[in-house]
């Protein structure tokens, strides 16, 4: 594990050589440079030709990236002892194992992180603050009341989105080291549909209960304003309207459709 260090280290600038012809290859030859070094040092010309092959177009996800860098580790060690008439199919490997690992991670990663974790840490945030009854959207809060709350929401959702990247990272490089082809490098020990379920139906679970506390609070102090309440349903009913029209896999643009016939006919009768 000691060897994986420097690489775990160094996959966090995956992204800090960004280019627009080969994505992320830059990044990934910083990362994987050591071991390279270090497999093929008595062979200048097999780190040559590692090198180079690890210039070609790389693009993943980068937290669930590591699932494709430990695989590309442990195939590189394959490729440096391989024979002069194998290396070729090696090398062949190393592509296929690089291209398809990026590929299932990038997509993993962008609905568990991007579409998931990301929202889901922003909308606990707001659950702490109504919970700490921290009233956002009021102005009168005093500051001297609310420090604590703010801070645990603020670092609550960090901890919410940035330990699980931690642990996925550090996960992946071992697990996809340590894999074949069989478990796919790592990647399918993990049920990885059913943990971006759960969190969506958590995070589900507290949007809802945001904007119930959100109206509570719009709406005790006062009268209730129709017109308020008007928005708010159109809102809701259209948010329904889009969640089901994509589980009966209806496009998307019925539904602008229907939104700019209604607020059109709303306006006209206003």
């Amino acid at each position: 594990m000691k060897k994986l260090l420097p690489v775990f280290f160094r996959s966090f600038l995956l992204q800090g050589f960004w280019n627009y012809t080969q994505l992320q290859n830059i990044g990934m030859l910083f990362i994987m440079m050591p071991s390279l070094k270090r497999v093929y040092k008595d062979n200048k010309e097999g780190l040559k030709r590692a090198m180079v092959r690890n210039l070609e177009s790389f693009n993943s996800q980068p937290v669930m990236s590591t699932y494709s860098i430990g695989a590309m580790l442990k195939q590189e060690q394959k490729v440096a002892a391989a024979t002069p008439m194998s290396r070729p199919e090696e090398e062949r490997e190393y592509r296929i194992i690089r291209s398809s690992t990026a590929n299932t991670a990038a997509s993993l990663g962008d609905r568990l992180f991007w579409a998931t974790l990301k929202p889901l840490s922003l909308v606990l945030c707001f659950f702490v603050l109504f919970s700490g009854e921290v009233q956002v959207l009021r102005e009168e809060a005093h500051d001297g009341e609310i420090v604590f709350i703010v801070m645990l929401a603020l670092i609550g959702s960090l901890l919410v989105y940035n330990v699980p990247a931690l642990v996925t990272r550090f996960k992946g490089l071992l697990d996809s080291y340590n894999g074949s082809e069989d478990d796919f490098y790592g990647l399918i020990k993990v049920n990885w549909n059913k943990v971006i379920y759960f969190l969506k139906t958590l995070g589900q679970i507290f949007t809802v209960f945001v904007l119930i506390y959100g109206l509570y609070i719009r709406f005790k102090d006062s009268e209730i304003d129709v017109d308020y309440v008007t928005r708010i349903s159109l809102l809701a009913a259209f948010l329904f309207l889009g969640v089901l029209m994509k589980k009966l896999n209806i496009p998307s643009v019925a539904l602008y459709i229907a939104a700019t016939l209604v607020f059109a006919a709303a306006s006209f009768l206003a």
